[in-house]
């Protein structure tokens, strides 16, 4: 028995040290394992700043290559998180993301950007897995992204309610119902 869990363990130590080495998995791995232990985010209106002009001219790049301006997603809540490939939070929150996005089905639109190029992002993996991936040259400096992640709600009328930095597991109940009394409420 001693030796099995010597040998069993010796597997273990090996694998992890691959996974850490890899650069590719290490992120995923690290966004797994930190996906455990992540806290919850609770949605409250934390400021109410309407978006200036150059932001809704603002071009973004669905990772398909279909460029788009944001001011396509006016009219419904806009959740958008602004993520890294190279962030294990990141990559745990997307999870999360994807949970909250199919909770409301076609009532908000969510989107996930990243300032690094569209290679970057399909090489890295998630893209595969999220519909909702999107890359730029540079975000708006008005939603003053100096962490990853940092997730913003724009509500209909196109006004900033919320904004966070930093991971949390957002697909609460009640995450689920703020967004949808923001579609009620318009």
């Amino acid at each position: 028995m001693k030796r099995a869990w010597r040998v069993l363990s010796n597997i273990l130590f090996v694998a992890i040290i691959v996974i850490l080495i890899v650069p590719s998995w290490r992120v995923q791995f690290q966004g797994w394992f930190q996906s455990i232990f992540m806290g919850t985010e609770s949605f409250e209106k934390n400021t109410a700043q309407p978006l200036p002009t150059d932001v809704w001219e603002w071009e973004i790049m669905k990772v398909e290559g279909l460029s788009q301006r944001f001011s396509s997603f006016k009219g419904k809540p806009i959740v958008i998180s602004f993520w890294a490939t190279w962030c294990p939070p990141c990559r745990a929150e997307l999870k999360s993301l994807k949970s909250l996005k199919s909770d409301l089905a076609n009532q908000a639109y969510f989107i996930s950007v990243s300032e690094e190029s569209e290679a970057t992002i399909t090489q890295s993996g998630p893209h595969e897995d999220y519909d909702f991936l999107y890359n730029t040259k540079r975000f708006p400096s008005f939603f003053q992204v100096d962490l990853y992640p940092t997730l913003c709600i724009i509500d209909g009328s196109g006004t900033m309610i919320y904004r966070h930095e930093g991971a949390g597991a957002i697909d609460t109940e009640k995450n689920v119902a703020f967004i949808r009394e923001l579609v009620e409420n318009g």
